[in-house]
């Protein structure tokens, strides 16, 4: 596994690996960068469609076949740049290191690969039904590494993403 970028963010990133299967070939780029607002964090990765149609036959209609797959296994988190200015250094990494947990969880599942249309439309539907609790879950195991006691749903690291996010200064 090769990480590259913003050297907080790869020490934040190492971090939160300890909680995951190894991602064995993989290149992660991560990254502040400067985001719509209300977006707290971004994976993307360069995918690769293929589509192969199957000529009909007498009683058959034709059939196209899509298959997708990550180029190079290569991927690029992208966490909004207004949360890198949180003054408060513990508050930045435990806000940043949640969002590399949801980000990487992304991954994990390959969510990229199945739904690259019609994002927010499928969001709450789909992607993020059961993401959120697992993401906490993560959050937390990672936490008591640390010797830090687990965190609640509603908490007030969610509460300052949405905040730095919507409200830049």
């Amino acid at each position: 596994m090769e990480i590259s970028g913003n050297p907080e963010c790869k020490d934040l990133l190492n971090n939160c690996l300890k909680v995951f299967k190894p991602f064995r070939g993989t290149y992660i780029n991560i990254d502040y960068a400067l985001l719509p607002r209300g977006i707290a964090g971004r994976v993307n990765a360069e995918i690769e469609t293929t589509r192969k149609r199957k000529k009909p036959g007498f009683f058959s209609k034709g059939i196209v076949r899509i298959n997708r797959r990550i180029k190079n296994n290569e991927f690029y988190i992208r966490i909004n740049a207004n949360l890198e200015k949180i003054a408060d250094e513990q508050l930045r990494r435990e806000v940043v290191t949640s969002i590399i947990v949801h980000e990487l969880l992304h991954i994990e599942r390959k969510d990229l690969l199945e739904h690259s249309k019609n994002y927010r439309k499928r969001k709450h539907k789909k992607i993020h039904s059961s993401l959120e609790k697992e993401a906490l879950e993560r959050f937390n195991k990672l936490r008591e590494l640390e010797g830090l006691k687990p965190l609640e749903r509603e908490n007030y690291i969610e509460r300052e993403i949405v905040r730095r996010v919507s409200n830049p200064r």
